[in-house]
């Protein structure tokens, strides 16, 4: 009830209402190290900057929870203003909140678009689409054939 109140006052003072979830259950802890080998692995030929020296994993389902109360893919794209790298550093900003911000989640550039990431608790890589919050694990055409950098 609190939660609709606050943001039914943020609606009224034209604010947006911050996301409010609680955070994700770390499933398993990544090294540097580990994260790193994980994507080179994974993405040979990629750029690999990783910004901390320990990561947290959850499930695929907490990162899908989040995705329902974000807005990024509302946003509406406008081509050179509001495209694939907005959109991508958008959700990216987004998963900087407390209880969230640990977690291994980050963008990616291909030799087409830009777009987000997330290795979960398996160890398996998952694409984030954030124009349409679509969970992937693998690159659709349209996306590019190759991943060029990760950004952790």
């Amino acid at each position: 009830m609190i939660e609709l109140i606050r943001k039914i006052c943020c609606s009224i003072c034209g604010q947006k209402a911050e996301l409010s979830l609680p955070p994700p259950v770390t499933r398993r802890e990544y090294s540097y190290e580990e994260l790193y080998q994980l994507l080179k692995r994974k993405f040979p030929e990629a750029v690999i900057y990783l910004s901390d020296r320990t990561y947290k994993a959850c499930a695929l389902d907490d990162i899908a929870i989040f995705l329902e109360q974000d807005e990024t893919n509302k946003m509406g794209y406008v081509p050179e203003d509001r495209d694939c790298d907005d959109f991508a550093y958008r959700l990216m900003g987004q998963f900087s909140i407390p209880g969230w911000s640990a977690l291994t989640f980050g963008i990616v550039w291909t030799d087409k678009h830009a777009l987000n990431c997330f290795v979960d608790n398996m160890g398996l890589f998952h694409f984030i689409e954030p124009q349409t919050d679509e969970l992937q694990t693998e690159l659709k055409e349209w996306q590019g054939t190759r991943v060029e950098l990760i950004m952790i």
